[in-house]
């Protein structure tokens, strides 16, 4: 399994890897959370940087990195988990009455898709890696794509457009 090194969320905008970028306001409306798709050989790192406002007499900074890595054909795995698997009744080959989870192991490392309710949305999770800045108890990564983000914002779609292209070998 190949090791990453956090993203740093103040060299995003100039990274070469980019191959999505999407922002959406944060939750109070005040600032935008920036999210990037970064594509590294045969990896895909989710990463994001928001603004933290300056406290205390600190300046204000940028915040964030990576969130979730998988490997590259992992993001068809997930769209297809959410079409196929979530949005479908288990007579039409959904998951069955009662599930909330869907995992599958792809290029050695266990991928899982589930439904949030909390925050409405899917998480994608790689069950294989720990989470950057988790240091006395091993999380693994993970990150929650809200339906507001993947459906009334368009995100699912653009993440349609870059599966497409690395299934056909463009990436």
């Amino acid at each position: 399994m190949r090791i990453f090194n956090n993203t740093d969320p103040n060299k995003l905008d100039t990274d070469k890897r980019v191959v999505l970028h999407y922002s959406q306001p944060t939750f109070n409306n005040k600032n935008t959370d920036y999210y990037y798709l970064l594509l590294d050989d045969g990896y895909l790192i989710w990463a994001t940087k928001g603004y933290f406002p300056p406290v205390n007499g600190k300046p204000e900074k940028w915040v964030g990195g990576s969130f979730i890595e998988i490997p590259k054909s992992g993001l068809s795995w997930f769209i297809n988990a959410i079409e196929q698997k979530f949005m479908k009744t288990e007579a039409e080959g959904g998951l069955r009455k009662g599930e909330f989870t869907y995992a599958k192991e792809i290029a050695g490392e266990k991928l899982v898709a589930s439904r949030w309710f909390g925050t409405p949305g899917y998480g994608l999770a790689n069950a294989s890696r720990n989470r950057y800045g988790s240091v006395t108890i091993k999380k693994q990564q993970e990150f929650c794509f809200t339906d507001e983000m993947l459906f009334d914002n368009g995100l699912l779609e653009e993440l349609k457009l870059v599966a497409k292209k690395i299934d056909n070998g463009e990436l």
